[in-house]
Parts: C-alpha cells; structure tokens; sequence
C-alpha cells in the first residue's frame, strides 16, 4: 500500500521478486482466485490496484526519497519508497 493516497500493488513474495502478476502465475506462485480475492479487497476499501510492471516505469518528476541516485527513478519511488 502506497505512503500517498489510496494505491496498492500486489506482489507474489517480495515485489521485484517477478515482473508482474501474470509472471508470478506462469510460474505457478500466485494463485489466480487468491489474486481476485485480494484485489477485490482492495477496491471495495477504496484502493486502487496498480500494476507492479507499471511501477517499475520511468518516472521523470522529482523523487527526493529515492536512497540510490545510480538510477532513475520510476513511478515506485514516487508513490511507494520510502524515507
């Protein structure tokens, strides 16, 4: 769950562990009525699901919290890093 606002990513084990969901199902990891469960969750409290694999794009506003400069930072710094 996102630090800023009502967003939400779900991720098999650890986020980066897979590209995204669909990955994480090829790889038999995330159980498809599980995944449709915790995001039905989600929006019925007011969430908005956001996809892993769009939050590792590239995000070209300003992230101060982002620790390792080496990089660019992506649309997960901006609403899921953390201080």
């Amino acid at each position: 769950m996102s630090n800023f606002g009502s967003l939400a990513m779900v991720a098999a084990e650890n986020p980066g562990a897979y590209l995204d969901t669909d990955d994480a199902r090829g790889e038999g990891v995330l159980d498809v009525g599980d995944l449709a469960t915790v995001e039905r969750a989600l929006i019925v409290t007011g969430y908005v699901v956001v996809s892993e694999e769009l939050l590792h794009t590239l995000y070209d506003g300003p992230a101060p919290l982002r620790k390792d400069e080496r990089w660019p930072p992506t649309w997960w710094d901006r609403y899921f890093g953390h201080a």
